[in-house]
């Protein structure tokens, strides 16, 4: 066994290394013994057979290296002593200038020798790093490429494995939680979770493999092992640093392909209750005319006319239910600019309660505001609005005959107010989902009719106000619905 020396790996083992410096170990001691041949041939003097051997070994450890050009000065020493020092043809010495003219000469040959096999080495160590660098450059380039639409992990092994011309690669992608593997990989599927778990960096010098953890900023985000190849560790840590980046950035497409689709949906969506609310507008003022003309006529009977007037209420109710429906698919379709002007809350309060008097049939009314509320800066309509909804929400949900209180607290930040009713619960799950447009709560159909838009309406109008809406509930005490709006809305702009 015999070793050989790696630019990535330090040294290594190999025959087939071992094999080659002894041929030119062999080759270089030969051409030594020819110059010494011709040297002796030609009568040549210590001074110029020193010469030669000197540019020999020069030119051996330019071109193959240290170790063979320190045994070549070695066997060029001893023929020098004995061809060309007296006593001739005795491994001795007698004139000690001569003991000095091949120290010298052997120092010389080994300082060359040296000095030129570290240029040697950091010219391909440059050459590798750079050659590193270009297959880093079309990593990158090929990372651009990749087709989103498909796994991005089995893109990547493939990928890096046909850029560097490693064994395998293998790479785990902890978001979608897959295994990619793409050529022969010295590692299992447990060894890589184990990198991603564990966060541990660990490079294998005895198998030339590596393994890095894949992070986005601090967060890691996935596992990466390369089996077989010969790349130094700052490569590999750029590669397991563009894997990070491709990942994240697959991950970046597909979220916004699918707010994409999400939102053509909803503008799909909003659209189509736009037009039916239009399309139900004409009719409803019809039969509205028709019955209110009716009772204006009085010229039907006792029954007769309590049907007219039955059928007169509901038309304005589903007349008013339509407006609605039409304000709020214009609110979902629109970016909100609010026209912000000084309102007494409790006025608005009375002109929603009164304007959703049928919405609220059979539910008393409590209100409560804080001494200190007086006004408050905001858009009358979409204020309005946000509250409607909050009413008829309470009013749906809660229990039949149960109270529905609203409260207004100006806080230290913030203005806020509650609608809170008796009877129902939402379970933590679902408190964020409620306010998406379109969600309803499994179940909720059984309770009440609606549509899955209201809540969505009052989250965007309050953060349209630059505030926010959350909802508390709890099996007992029931459900309370709170809007905030920040300090710098009650100031006039």
């Amino acid at each position: 066994m015999a070793f050989r020396l790696d630019s990535d790996w330090g040294v290594g083992m190999t025959g087939r290394g071992s094999r080659k410096a002894i041929a030119k170990m062999t080759l270089g001691v030969a051409a030594a013994l020819s110059i010494t041949f011709v040297a002796y041939n030609l009568r040549f003097n210590l001074s110029s057979a020193t010469s030669l051997h000197i540019l020999l070994v020069t030119l051996i450890a330019l071109r193959w290296g240290f170790l063979e050009a320190s045994v070549v000065s070695l066997v060029s020493v001893a023929c020098l002593d004995y061809f060309f020092t007296e006593p001739l043809f005795k491994l001795y010495i007698a004139d000690p200038q001569d003991w000095v003219a091949l120290v010298l000469f052997e120092s010389v040959a080994l300082l060359v020798s040296r000095h030129s096999n570290q240029v040697s080495r950091h010219a391909r160590e440059s050459e590798a790093h750079g050659n590193s660098l270009q297959k880093l450059y079309e990593l990158s380039q090929s990372i651009l490429l990749l087709d989103h639409q498909k796994p991005i992990e089995q893109q990547l092994a493939s990928l890096i494995r046909n850029t560097f011309h490693v064994k395998g690669v293998a790479l785990w992608n902890a978001y979608d939680l897959r295994l990619s593997i793409d050529g022969i990989c010295d590692v299992t599927e447990d060894d890589v979770r184990s990198t991603f778990f564990t966060e541990r960096n660990e490079d294998d010098a005895l198998t030339r493999s590596s393994r890095r953890i894949l992070r986005s900023g601090t967060r890691p985000i996935g596992a990466l092992a390369i089996s077989g190849h010969s790349l130094d560790a700052s490569s590999i840590n750029a590669t397991a640093s563009l894997s990070a980046v491709a990942i994240e950035r697959a991950r970046s497409f597909t979220a916004e392909s699918t707010a994409e689709a999400a939102r053509h949906s909803e503008q799909l969506r909003s659209a189509m209750l736009d037009g039916l609310a239009h399309a139900f507008k004409t009719p409803l003022t019809t039969i509205k005319s028709c019955s209110s003309g009716l009772i204006e006529m009085d010229r039907l009977s006792g029954t007769e006319k309590r049907l007219v007037v039955l059928i007169d209420q509901e038309v304005t109710r589903l007349s008013d239910l339509t407006t609605r429906l039409m304000r709020t698919a214009r609110v979902d379709n629109a970016t909100l600019t609010p026209k912000r002007e000084r309102l007494h809350l409790d006025s608005i309060l009375e002109e929603t309660i009164a304007e959703s008097a049928q919405l609220l049939s059979g539910h008393p009314i409590a209100i409560h505001l804080s001494a200190q509320f007086k006004t408050i800066w905001a858009d009358k309509q979409l204020l309005k609005m946000a509250l409607t909804q909050l009413l008829d929400n309470a009013a749906k949900y809660g229990s039949p005959g149960s109270s529905i209180t609203i409260e207004g607290l100006q806080e230290p930040a913030e203005i806020l107010i509650s609608v809170r009713n008796e009877g129902s619960f939402i379970p933590p799950e679902e408190r964020e989902k409620i306010f998406e447009r379109f969600y309803r709560s499994p179940g909720s159909n059984r309770k009440a009719p609606g549509t899955g838009i209201g809540l969505s309406v009052v989250k965007q109008v309050t953060e349209s106000h630059l505030g926010r809406a959350w909802v508390n509930s709890d099996p007992q005490t029931g459900t309370t619905f709170f809007v905030s709006l920040p300090k710098t809305a009650n100031v006039e702009q």
